[in-house]
């Protein structure tokens, strides 16, 4: 599986309560879309509430994606990304960090649902 090198591998949120932040989060997406010709984003689906719910931050960023212009943000569900997991991956790229299997999964999934 290639590797595509990326100039920007981390976009940081640094306070959710500064719009200033917030602003400069949404262009640092805008930007990162553009210069590695993002069309979709895909977001994994949580909990609004209980033990696995997503945080308020999360949910922020979230929607940051979603603003981005030019880009469509897809939503997977759990379950169908379990099942796409199990029925058409048959190894992960080497070196997968694990907090970064489902980023993994819900890419791969979005691209063969397009």
């Amino acid at each position: 599986m290639a590797k595509l090198p990326l100039k920007t591998t981390r976009i940081e949120l640094k306070d959710d309560t500064s719009e200033e932040d917030l602003r400069s989060f949404l262009a640092s997406l805008g930007e990162f879309a553009r210069d590695n010709e993002v069309e979709t984003f895909a977001i994994k689906t949580r909990a609004k509430k209980g033990k696995m719910a997503g945080g308020a931050v999360s949910f922020k960023i979230e929607t940051l994606i979603q603003l981005v212009e030019g880009c469509d943000t897809k939503f997977v569900n759990p379950v169908a990304l379990s099942n796409f997991a199990k029925k058409e991956v048959e190894e992960y790229p080497e070196k997968l960090l694990v907090y970064l299997k489902n980023a993994f999964l819900a890419g791969a999934y979005a691209l063969t649902k397009r």
